[in-house]
């Protein structure tokens, strides 16, 4: 199944804010792939609603959907009993919104669609206009054709496609959530000729200066969140930076490799390389075969968490134990007591954050493959 960009993007984001299966007590955002596609095939939207694709529900009937057209970022409601697309009623203008307004599915539904209609023509006319201006440049059209996705070296993992372009940068340039344009000129401003590329597993842009073409376009990198934009030129061009991406991303799995390339691009204080080579240092050696068996055989094979010892936060686990399971103070209280307590059933790749939250809490755990 193909999933929209916007999708992908804000997936990320919400991985980043949320860790548990049900949010706001009641909506429970679909965690991965596989799990939506187990809905789609489970609720029969490829007879129903081939064009669009479950990602959350309210627990009660409800789901919310999407298009499977990158174009249309709109969020809509129906249920799982009346998969029909004259049908649907629009939740949201995108994802992030939708997000941002803690995804409500009942009374408080976007109503507003003159506004919503504005609001995708505006999006519309943005992303033609900045699509036109980067199809100018050829050095931008055979970077986007030639990605690499680098993971856990603080590297471009995400990469925006030319049709959806203007959406990538929303966070930089523009806030969707308040439809306003961020950038300014003052020092620590995002500029309004910079464009965002890429952007690592933080969401730590990697960007360009329209200006610089006749410099071959030379990559920065800054960090999100630092409360003002601080580039860091991380190579001369933006070929050259495809060039390290490349290389990288073929001994991915060599340390002793990556420790070399990394090394060979280390300029004096440059924050970004010298923070790539420690990452690359702390990596674990781990052969190509290796890694795919472990994706295969531990990410994705299903395993049960248990609480052996509840540990010295009593009352934080019986509030954990209540969320989790909705139940009552008192019956909290009582599960806390039991000598082994099961939590979660998932696959272990999915229950890792929770591991480490009952860890950081004192708990005791147990996990057990099934």
């Amino acid at each position: 199944m193909k999933f929209p960009q916007h999708w992908q993007n804000f997936f990320k984001d919400f991985q980043q804010q949320f860790n548990t299966e049900i949010i706001y007590d009641v909506v429970r955002v679909f965690k991965n792939k596989e799990e939506i596609e187990e809905r789609y095939t489970t609720y029969e939207f490829e007879e129903y609603l081939p064009n669009y694709i479950p990602i959350a529900d309210d627990s009660g009937g409800q789901v919310a959907v999407i298009s499977k057209n990158e174009k249309d970022t709109k969020v809509y409601l129906t249920s799982y009993g009346t998969l029909i697309e004259a049908e649907l009623k629009i939740l949201d203008r995108n994802l992030m919104h939708f997000m941002s307004r803690k995804f409500p599915f009942g009374s408080e539904k976007y109503e507003d669609n003159q506004s919503l209609e504005e609001q995708q023509n505006f999006y519309q006319f943005e992303n033609e206009k900045l699509s036109l201006k980067v199809s100018q440049f050829p050095a931008l059209i055979e970077f986007f054709k030639n990605t690499s996705e680098i993971e856990n070296l603080c590297l471009p993992e995400n990469y925006p496609k030319l049709e959806t372009i203007f959406n990538f940068q929303n966070g930089y340039t523009y806030n969707s959530v308040t439809n306003t344009f961020l950038y300014g000129e003052k020092e620590g401003d995002f500029k309004e000729n910079w464009l965002v590329i890429a952007t690592n597993n933080f969401a730590d842009p990697f960007f360009i200066d329209f200006d610089d073409v006749q410099q071959n376009f030379p990559v920065y990198f800054a960090y999100h969140g630092a409360g003002k934009w601080s580039p860091i030129k991380v190579s001369a061009s933006l070929e050259n930076f495809q060039h390290i991406l490349n290389v990288l991303y073929q001994h991915r799995f060599n340390k002793e490799e990556l420790i070399k390339i990394v090394e060979n691009e280390i300029r004096s204080s440059n924050e970004f390389w010298e923070e790539v080579h420690e990452s690359v240092l702390n990596q674990s050696e781990r052969t190509a075969e290796e890694q795919a068996q472990k994706y295969v055989e531990t990410d994705w094979r299903e395993a049960e968490l248990y609480i052996t010892q509840v540990g010295p936060n009593k009352l934080k686990i019986v509030s954990l134990l209540k969320e989790n399971f909705k139940l009552s103070g008192a019956e909290a209280l009582q599960m806390s007591k039991q000598e082994r307590i099961f939590f979660r059933k998932n696959y272990l790749k999915w229950i890792e954050k929770d591991i480490q939250q009952l860890e950081n809490l004192g708990v005791t755990v147990e996990v057990v493959n099934v």
